[in-house]
């Protein structure tokens, strides 16, 4: 028997719809006495059916979907009400209080979703997909988190782990039967570890793999002053983010702002225009402008077009030529001078925008990015214990004997299967629901 849990599981404030979700024994009973259908009984209510009435929580009244859900098929894997009502703080609310006061509690972060994963429904990784699925900043982010709640990650753990298992009974084999049986059963055993080994190193990826889905990629504007950066930026952006005007040196302290390339987030800085002689507030944005692009994954130096190259853009150039950039020649719609870039541009009418955007994507690697699965750092810390056990056990596989091996594999496949929440501790599980949001 499990106790009815309550919550509001749409975002609070003014929309078109809000839910309001329950789930556990008694929660027919409960909605009952909420949800009101003219010859409509909730004794007799159809699973997954959608049916239109009436709620009353109080004094406040809301013409409202009402959906039950049976166990073992729903989302906890226990009987679910949901209430879908007209998006209002006041209406949900007071469905939600009406609910609680007929013995319905409030769920905890993350309940419905932890219920799930002790019901059976999911797996922990699968959970934890869910998660990072809700907070996810960038396309690339929700891929990798749908990869992981859509049970790849799963599928490759239990694969990877039945390879560890069978790596076990060999050595086991090994260490019960005569001389003869170890020479040949070794190499089946190596075959298998190094196999993990290989699955297991693809399932991290690198660290700048990882950084790219977590954190995105910085890209900082450069050039001197009325090189056209600020309309540079707007382009980029699609949108007036930074302010534009005929005078030079409007642009005094590094501008913000973030986009997607190939789903994954980049965060474009636009710097003060570089000048000689500048002074107060101009003089620190240059400063400024340049710990940008000392901290930038990568530089678009930016060139007006419509003038002749100067000595102070040479070595400006010159400052940022051994660092990851773009040479951009800007307002290619004027006739103007011939420059050495990578690409001609027109910040005003959008000229080869695109071509940009697909530079800027190969130049950090996005172009040929594949994310890995692991969508947090436990999964992560686990699959490189895993993976360390395994390099451990291989290079034993010389010199130690089968059940000094076998110790290491075992505590490989403790590691892999924690992930996927077999045997994992209490804590872990209680660490992982409270980062949800109440309702999920």
């Amino acid at each position: 028997m499990s106790d009815v849990i309550a919550a509001i599981s749409t975002a609070r404030g003014s929309a078109a719809v809000s839910i309001v979700r329950l789930s556990g024994d008694g929660v027919k009973e409960i909605a009952s006495r909420i949800f009101f259908k003219k010859g409509f009984e909730f004794e007799l209510a159809e699973a997954n059916r959608l049916y239109l009435g009436e709620v009353k929580a109080g004094m406040v009244k809301d013409r409202a979907f009402c959906v039950y859900y049976r166990a073992p098929k729903s989302y906890t894997g226990e009987d679910v009400v949901e209430f879908q009502l007209h998006g209002g703080r006041v209406v949900t609310e007071a469905v939600l209080e009406t609910a609680l006061s007929l013995g319905a509690r409030p769920a905890m972060p993350g309940e419905f979703t932890r219920r799930a994963y002790l019901n059976g429904k999911m797996s922990l990784s699968e959970a934890e997909g869910v998660e990072a699925l809700i907070a996810a900043d960038s396309e690339a982010e929700a891929a990798a988190a749908y990869r992981a709640l859509d049970g790849e990650l799963d599928k490759k753990i239990r694969e990877t782990g039945e390879l560890l298992v069978q790596a076990t009974a060999g050595l086991d084999v090994m260490l019960d039967y005569p001389e003869e049986m170890i020479e040949d059963t070794r190499p089946s055993v190596v075959e298998k570890l190094e196999a993990v080994k290989n699955t297991l190193s693809a399932l991290i990826g690198t660290e700048r793999e990882r950084k790219m889905l977590s954190e995105g990629i910085s890209v900082v504007i450069v050039g001197l002053v009325n090189a056209g950066k600020s309309s540079l930026m707007n382009a980029l952006c699609g949108a007036e983010r930074a302010i534009v005007t005929e005078f030079a040196g409007t642009t005094r302290d590094v501008l913000r702002e973030t986009l997607e390339i190939n789903g994954v987030k980049v965060t474009l800085s636009d710097t003060a225009g570089i000048r000689e002689g500048a002074e107060g507030a101009e003089k620190i944005g240059i400063e400024r402008a340049e710990k940008a692009v000392n901290g930038a994954d990568l530089a678009l130096f930016v060139m007006d077009g419509s003038e002749p190259e100067s000595g102070e853009e040479r070595e400006l150039y010159e400052k940022i030529r051994l660092r990851p950039h773009i040479r951009i020649r800007n307002k290619g719609d004027i006739d103007g001078y011939p420059r050495e870039a990578d690409v001609t541009v027109s910040a005003l009418t959008g000229e080869n925008m695109d071509v940009l955007r697909a530079l800027v994507a190969e130049k950090t690697g996005i172009k040929a990015m594949t994310s890995p699965p692991l969508v947090r750092q436990r999964q992560l810390h686990a699959v490189t214990k895993a993976l360390d056990c395994v390099r451990t056990a291989l290079r034993d596989m010389e010199t130690a004997t089968p059940d000094c091996v076998s110790a290491d594999v075992k505590e490989a496949l403790e590691a892999l299967y924690s992930l996927i929440g077999e045997d994992a501790a209490e804590s872990v599980v209680d660490e992982i629901f409270s980062k949800f949001c109440v309702g999920k």
